[in-house]
């Protein structure tokens, strides 16, 4: 069953007519955004992780395709950061043209549209109804998955995260759809690629580890041979060619680099029913991390749907789709499973928050989902009740006792299950019972999808509140804009009254995914015209110096300042401490000692731990800026210079730029 022939109303080709559906998300995201927009001063999301992932942005006028750049802590090569997006056409070019951070924003709901075209694209192998595949792509775009990587402020996480639905569309175009052409495959390493390019290395290895599952699937039932082979392995040659331009200097910095928070990679591991949660209810898996780290927040309707579809689907997807589902809960797991070892494979040890794999997951399972869709429309259509077979009741006792297993490992690390966790439990068992014990009739199964989501709407309020006022307004104007759109193009699949009940279903679970993640839809004004560092940079400039590149070295948290870092680096100034993921070992240290004499590497020391405690955190200070304390060294090192005797001598700078410095000067020793 393909899902084509089993609806009427699909429509076999794209028209121009069809356009609408393209430009329904954006309509969406203009209702939720319209009140932040111009974004001038504003950011979506948390201000600290999206300037450290682009602040090398602040200074694309000069120098941005270069390896070395010395308004960062040690020189760090960007270019060949893991987490850098220079390499990304859909990222970097955009500041370069517009000469603006805050273009930022864009980006971000550009990569929503992204999102929702691209799992538009893997639904079309399942059904050509466009009514149906615009809801599931809503789905995915406006999951909590892709919202909560703007509450983080990751975004660089969100630009691979929204390419990952078009990575299994050619390969499950190649290898389970008839599709196994050199174009495919060429295609599939272009995307692969491009996820690798946003630095988002978490959901490309994922991924590839999802894709890994179904080939074991399909070598072992002998599928994996022919030109599906040969396309497979063409892709892998073309992906690892062309991804190497960024992962050999990578690779070449690896040994150099130093985490700034050090990674456990058990930490923030979550069970089965948080794992369920975290679907349905939007409820991180673990309180180790924030709950946007960890929730996908789709709702109770897919989840059932993909039971459907794992029941009633194709079994050459719907089988290894449920090993792959087995494997990311055990993944999730993180340290809370007897088989946590996993982590510590190598590579994959230095990923933290186990939960981060549901990026990856998500569009599996709505795409089993899919096929829940086109069952749930055949039996309306025929009035038949969801009866299974033997086999099918083989494969669902399977199914829980796979999950059973999953559990099992879990259950030496069991903590108390919170109601919030236990009521999505009870919701997926007795659905599973519904279809086990033949009581699956067509009315039994809409009754249970209307009671799922009033549950699932409670559970949600229970646990985040009734949304704000205008966020009330924003919910109210997306269901009328879905409600209108179904009714003027709709026409054909509401002919029935089970159908229209059906499209109602799909609408207010469209409604509840919004009401779980409306709380991400937000903007941050970070504090960079009130900052301190503002005034602090004019007073350095009246003070004397002879380095052309003024260092400064900061004694508070960097996370905390990164106003400072935002001005220093705009005005050409290098600070020495800094937030990012990484810096290098050969970070220079703020006092030298030569000789007898002790040197400092900083032209000024920055008192912006005052912010913290109110107090004054060093010993003497040159002047004050809001009360911020500012001190001024008598001995610093010069920019350039040379040693002889134990002592510094200043070289003349004719050049200072990240890719060539050029010095002169006497070195030769005075003849006595």
């Amino acid at each position: 069953m393909n899902g084509v022939s089993s609806l009427k109303d699909a429509l076999k080709n794209f028209s121009p007519n069809n356009l609408v559906y393209l430009f329904f998300p954006l309509v969406l995201l203009i209702i939720l955004y319209a009140s932040f927009f111009p974004f001038n001063h504003v950011l979506i999301g948390d201000w600290h992780d999206i300037q450290a992932n682009t602040m090398y942005f602040s200074v694309v006028g000069e120098n941005y395709f270069t390896t070395w750049n010395n308004l960062w802590a040690g020189g760090f090569p960007l270019i060949a950061s893991p987490h850098s997006d220079k390499y990304y056409p859909l990222s970097a070019p955009f500041y370069l043209i517009f000469r603006d951070f805050f273009i930022v924003n864009f980006i971000i709901l550009f990569h929503i549209l992204i999102a929702y075209c691209t799992f538009f694209k893997l639904g079309s192998l399942v059904t050509r109804n466009y009514n149906v595949l615009m809801i599931f792509s809503l789905f995915f775009a406006f999951s909590g998955i892709i919202f909560g990587r703007f509450e983080t402020g990751h975004h660089l996480l969100l630009y691979g995260i929204a390419w990952i639905p078009l990575l299994y569309y050619f390969f499950l175009k190649i290898v389970a759809f008839d599709g196994a052409k050199t174009g495919n495959a060429v295609l599939l390493s272009i995307v692969s690629v491009l996820v690798y390019f946003t630095g988002d290395i978490y959901h490309f290895i994922f991924a590839w580890l999802i894709i890994l599952v179904f080939c074991l699937y399909y070598t072992a039932t002998k599928q994996m041979k022919g030109k599906i082979l040969y396309c497979l392995l063409l892709s892998i040659i073309l992906t690892t060619l062309l991804f190497s331009v960024k992962f050999i200097p990578d690779l070449g910095v690896n040994d150099s680099i130093v985490r700034q928070d050090v990674i456990d990679p058990l930490e923030g591991g979550g069970s089965v029913e948080n794992d369920l949660a975290s679907f349905i209810s939007g409820t991180g898996i673990t309180p180790s991390f924030s709950r946007e780290e960890t929730t996908v927040m789709v709702g109770i309707i897919p989840v059932l749907l993909m039971i459907i579809g794992l029941v009633y689907g194709r079994k050459e997807i719907t089988v290894p789709s449920y090993c792959v589902l087995l494997f990311s809960m055990i993944w999730a797991g993180g340290g809370k499973t007897l088989v946590s070892f996993i982590h510590f494979l190598p590579f994959v040890n230095n990923f933290r928050v186990p939960g981060r794999i549901f990026g990856s997951l998500l569009p599996i399972v709505l795409f089993i989902a899919l096929y829940g869709v086109v069952t749930v429309y055949d039996k309306v259509k025929s009035g038949e009740a969801f009866d299974v077979s033997p086999g099918q009741r083989r494969m669902i006792l399977f199914g829980v006792l796979g999950v059973l297993g999953i559990k099992l490992l879990e259950l030496p690390y069991q903590q108390t299950v919170a109601p919030v966790t236990f009521v999505p439990v009870i919701l997926v068992a007795a659905f599973i019972a519904l279809l086990y014990f033949q009581k699956g009739s067509l009315r039994n199964i809409l009754s249970f999808f209307i009671l799922a989501i009033v549950i699932n709407t409670l559970l949600i309020l229970d646990a985040f509140g009734i949304p704000s006022y205008d966020n009330l307004v924003k919910l109210l104007l997306a269901g009328i804009l879905l409600l209108a759109f179904f009714i003027i193009t709709g026409r054909g699949m509401l002919k029935s009254v089970n159908s229209r009940i059906v499209c109602g279903i799909l609408l207010a679970s469209v409604l509840l995914v919004l009401l779980g993640n409306i709380g991400f839809v937000r903007t941050i004004t970070p504090p960079y015209e009130n900052s301190p560092a503002i005034e602090i940079i004019q007073e350095m400039r009246k003070q004397p110096s002879e380095n052309i590149q003024l260092w400064v070295f900061e004694n508070g948290w960097p996370f905390q300042h990164m106003d400072f870092t935002y001005w220093f680096v705009a005005n050409g100034i290098h600070p020495e401490r800094l937030y990012q993921s990484y810096y290098l070992k050969t970070t220079p240290s703020l006092i030298y000692t030569i000789g007898n004499t002790s040197y400092f590497s900083a032209d000024y020391i920055i008192d912006t731990q005052y912010l913290e405690n109110g107090e004054q955190n060093i010993p003497e200070y040159t002047f004050k800026v809001q009360n911020i304390s500012v001190y001024k060294p008598d001995l610093v090192l010069p920019n350039v210079f040379f040693i002889r005797d134990s002592r510094v001598y200043p070289l003349t700078v004719e050049k200072f730029s990240p890719d060539e410095v050029i010095a002169s000067g006497k070195l030769m020793a005075a003849i006595s």
